[in-house]
């Protein structure tokens, strides 16, 4: 009777020491799964916007024609005045700083008060958008380093005062562009402007220009 007891107290002792290892492992692999599963969501995979062909995406690389367009559309949003350019410059600045790093949003805000000394914004309605014919291609955008283009971007700028057109002209906008994984809540694209590479250089003007280039 007493061997039967020990033989069946040794049996349980077995079965917990197996549930005991098996909790332990099945934890073990809820935790991996969640790391794997952690490390899988912080993989981005950027795809051009033209996908007439086939393409091949490395995880974590910026195409060229996704820099370009992203590029392109914040330098028309920060330069498009809906009603006034004395309040609305300087709102698109602070509307769109995530998409530009400190240094060039100090750049800009630099600018704003200079052409507001200079009475240039007052009143001004301004209209951007980009040049006709001088859309995306390759060579718009050229890598300076790993994650840090400079690109290329046409604009015709158009502006009004009073309800008179005094400007228009198209400018050739060299930009630095960069990496910047700050926040991608406020920033889903994972890039920023980061400066004028030189300063916007005129391309045509079809009237005689009653301000500055830009």
């Amino acid at each position: 009777m007493s061997r039967a007891k020990n033989e069946l107290e040794n049996e349980i002792s077995k079965k917990k020491g197996w549930r005991g290892m098996t909790f332990f492992l099945g934890v073990l692999l809820v935790f991996g799964m969640l790391v794997h599963q952690s490390r899988i969501q912080q993989i981005d995979v950027h795809i051009p916007p033209e996908l007439s062909s086939a393409v091949v995406q490395k995880a974590n690389h910026i195409p060229k024609p996704n820099v370009y367009l992203f590029t392109s559309n914040i330098l028309q949003a920060l330069n498009n005045w809906t009603e006034n350019g004395e309040q609305d410059f300087k709102r698109n600045i602070e509307a769109y700083k995530h998409y530009l790093t400190p240094s060039f949003k100090e750049q800009l805000l630099k600018l704003y008060e200079n052409k507001n000394k200079k009475g240039e914004l007052s009143g001004r309605i301004r209209g951007v958008q980009e040049m006709f014919g001088h859309e995306y291609d390759d060579s718009k955008v050229n890598a300076l380093a790993s994650n840090v283009w400079r690109v290329n971007v046409d604009l015709k700028i158009r502006e009004w005062y009073r309800g008179m057109k005094v400007k228009e002209v198209d400018l050739a906008f060299p930009i630095r562009v960069v990496r910047y994984d700050i926040n991608r809540q406020l920033n889903p694209w994972g890039m920023a402007l980061d400066g004028f590479i030189k300063l916007p250089q005129r391309i045509s003007s079809e009237e005689p220009e009653l301000a500055d280039n830009n």
